[in-house]
């Protein structure tokens, strides 16, 4: 079966716009937090397929990082007050994978977004005969 792409995203900036303390740092440091928080929000792409999820990062070098969908153990969402004004949420995944866990960061509909992972993470266990066990 051919890899199909479900969704490529960006990390947004729609938080920054609403939260305070993102004001704060960049009045105390001239704009230069900013730039630097959106060059670096830029620069990051997810990409969730049928079969794994890639994240590509980097202002002047690139790195690109992929997890298998049938690693993935747990995934986790978190939204911040001024996140949850914008619509925004950032998922934290916990895999079995070398690359450990990772956070996609302001990440648009992030709900359905978590729950889609979720849901194709676990059709690639079931469809590689992957079980997990459990230790109490």
């Amino acid at each position: 079966m051919a890899e199909k792409t479900f969704w490529t995203e960006k990390a947004s900036m729609k938080d920054f716009y609403v939260t305070p303390t993102h004001w704060i740092f960049t009045l105390c440091t001239f704009g230069l937090y900013f730039i630097i928080v959106y060059l670096i929000r830029l620069n990051t792409r997810y990409s969730l397929t049928n079969e794994r999820l890639l994240i590509e990062s980097g202002i002047l070098s690139k790195h690109i990082d992929e997890i298998e969908l049938f690693r993935i153990k747990d995934t986790k969402l978190s939204q911040g007050l001024f996140q949850r004004f914008v619509g925004l949420g950032d998922i934290s995944i916990i895999s079995t994978d070398d690359t450990g866990d990772l956070t996609l960061n302001c990440l648009p509909n992030a709900k359905e977004k978590r729950e889609q992972l979720r849901t194709l993470s676990n059709d690639a266990r079931t469809q590689k005969g992957v079980r997990t066990l459990v230790h109490e």
